[in-house]
């Protein structure tokens, strides 16, 4: 019979698989519907370039013209840089899937798939919150820089970023409790007990 502690670090494992499962999901059907679901506060726009008060340095603005999904698969299909992203990103949701699929295994032995734990509930989601906050800040940087070489005082920061801080604040959730229930079972791993 397994101990509490075991049960609670397969609580974490499991809620680590739905989780992983559901995101991969969600993304390989339709990242558009995705990001349109955490976007609701700010309008899907058209993005167009503008050289900022003829300055030379182009950035884009946004007009006022709604795209449907339609009009952004059809965006994503005829651009050279955006559809190899958009396709490769819809590989990595499936990755997501997989790994979460993987989490089924701990569930049945903990001791012996406790590796598994390891990179999957662990070190994949710190690496992953780690990056994904590390990017937003770069945009944000990278934003602050056009808009100072524009010479406006505020930055053009797209505000449409909330399904990263989501994404990373759920990794970095899943990383803690599967670091506390790796934490309260070191003692039984070391006897090799369930």
């Amino acid at each position: 019979m397994r101990s509490r502690n075991t049960n609670i670090l397969q609580g974490f494992v499991l809620l680590t698989g739905i989780v992983y499962i559901v995101i991969g999901l969600s993304f390989f059907a339709s990242p558009y519907r995705v990001f349109k679901i955490f976007s609701a506060g700010s309008s899907a726009r058209a993005p167009i370039v503008v050289d900022y008060e003829g300055s030379g340095i182009a950035g884009k603005a946004y007009d006022g013209v709604d795209m449907s999904e339609d009009d952004w698969l059809k965006q994503i299909v005829n651009d050279e840089i955006i559809s190899p992203l958009y396709y490769i990103f819809r590989i990595f949701a499936v990755f997501l899937l997989v790994g979460g699929l993987a989490m089924i295994m701990p569930l049945f032995d903990p001791l012996r798939y406790r590796g598994l734990i390891y990179y999957n509930g662990l070190i994949f989601p710190a690496v992953a919150a780690l990056a994904v906050f590390k990017f937003m800040y770069s945009q944000r940087a990278i934003n602050m820089e056009i808009a100072a070489a524009a010479g406006r005082d505020g930055a053009i920061w797209q505000e449409g970023h909330m399904v990263m801080t989501a994404l990373g604040i759920i990794f970095i959730i899943l990383c803690l409790l599967n670091a506390a229930g790796l934490v309260i079972t070191t003692k039984q791993a070391h006897e090799g007990k369930e």
